[in-house]
């Protein structure tokens, strides 16, 4: 019963991880690579750490040696490198028969002789239409049975190599597109997965077909729809336009949803380059503007962190005693009673309230509330361990 609420209220009793910040980092040229010259202009630019470094790398094209130099960027950087996986040229169907077997045991004896940890995506997209693998590509012969298989196929290659240093990312696209595509179905099993993600992007007026979506228009379907795999999940892809909206606005409203309803997101990944004129202008810095809104999100999102100073807590034995203030509770404080979390409160607040266990698993959170001044109810989920209840004020 409990886990059906969770459900319901789209959060799952998973591991948290502290919120990372990643991006594709851009740069001159019309194939922009993350040089150390580009990491480091992309983190002057947003003025911290990026904690995850974005790579593409070709079947084929790009082996281990090839990508060993932007792994070392990240290595030396203090980052983990994320490998979006492609592989152009191969069918779902080609891959799950071998075609291309050589290059990636080559690929997998590569990434365990370089011993640091790596994220591959493999097959991202797949409910697309755009790429060799996608099942929505006509003429292709993918099904989601077969891009499933050909994942695996992937990840046992590396298991018989006996790799330990891969996190394996399955990604979906924020929407369908071509016949037969799902959201979902191309999922490889739990067994496979490390992380899940999805790729999503606003093109606002940028194309005759395209018109302005905000965040949760373009992501809600999906998020939704991975609700029931317990994995945690990410955003590895996403950037919006600056025409047909106001693109600062768009961020800001992003980290928003983070912060509340998209509280399962615990990494984000900003697609930072100046594209072609048949795409969009997917830069962080068309404006400064959406520059500061982007600085501005990663530190509310830092700042709501457990222990950080903008959270309040309390912690809690499952029989409601023992009730001991922690964080920044002058203004606010709790107390358990009869089921329900009491909370007084001094000052007007927008505000949810998260209940953690000791080892940081997310166990229950609130919708956004407007608080008044004063003491407040909130019916709670009985937890069966020594809880934290924070308080996520939103500002």
């Amino acid at each position: 019963m409990f886990k059906k609420l969770l459900l319901s209220l789209g959060i799952l009793p998973m591991t948290t991880l502290a919120f990372q910040i990643g991006a594709w980092v851009g740069g001159p040229g019309q194939y922009p690579q993350p040089t150390q010259q580009n990491v480091q202009a992309f983190q002057d630019l947003q003025g911290t750490h990026l904690d995850l470094i974005s790579y593409f790398a070709l079947f084929d094209i790009n082996d281990w040696n090839a990508t060993r130099e932007y792994a070392d960027v990240a290595k030396n950087n203090g980052s983990t490198l994320v490998v979006t996986w492609m592989a152009n040229g191969y069918n779902a169907q080609e891959l799950v028969n071998g075609k291309a077997d050589s290059y990636i045991r080559e690929y997998a004896k590569g990434v365990k002789a370089y011993g640091e940890e790596i994220w591959l995506r493999p097959l991202h997209e797949a409910n697309g239409d755009w790429y060799d693998w996608g099942v929505g590509k006509a003429g292709a012969g993918n099904t989601d049975a077969n891009v499933a298989e050909a994942f695996r196929h992937i990840v046992k290659i590396f298991k018989e190599e006996n790799v330990t240093n891969v996190k394996w990312v399955w990604t979906t696209n924020a929407s369908n597109q071509g016949n037969g595509t799902t959201l979902t179905g191309n999922y490889p099993g739990d067994e496979y997965v490390d992380y899940i993600s999805i790729d999503g992007y606003n093109w606002g007026k940028c194309q005759s077909w395209s018109s302005w979506q905000t965040f949760s228009q373009v992501f809600k379907k999906a998020y939704n729809a991975l609700a029931n795999i317990d994995k945690p999940l990410f955003i590895a892809e996403i950037s919006s336009s600056e025409l047909g909206g106001n693109k600062a606005e768009w961020i800001t409203d992003m980290f928003e949803h983070f912060a509340t309803d998209f509280s399962r997101v615990f990494a984000v990944m900003w697609f930072s380059q100046s594209k072609e004129a048949n795409e969009g202008d997917w830069a962080l810095n068309t404006s400064q503007a959406a520059v500061d809104a982007w600085k501005a999100g990663i530190a509310k999102m830092k700042a709501m962190q457990p222990g950080s100073s903008s959270s309040q807590g309390v912690s809690s034995s499952s029989n409601g005693t023992d009730i001991v203030p922690n964080g920044r509770a002058a203004s606010s404080s709790f107390r358990l009673q009869d089921g329900k979390l009491y909370m007084q409160t001094s000052k007007a607040l927008k505000a949810s309230v998260v209940q953690f266990d000791y080892q940081g698993r997310v166990l229950w959170q609130s919708a956004v509330q407007h608080f008044t001044p004063g003491e407040h109810a909130l019916d709670v989920s009985e937890a069966s361990t020594r809880s934290i209840y924070r308080l996520n004020v939103l500002r």
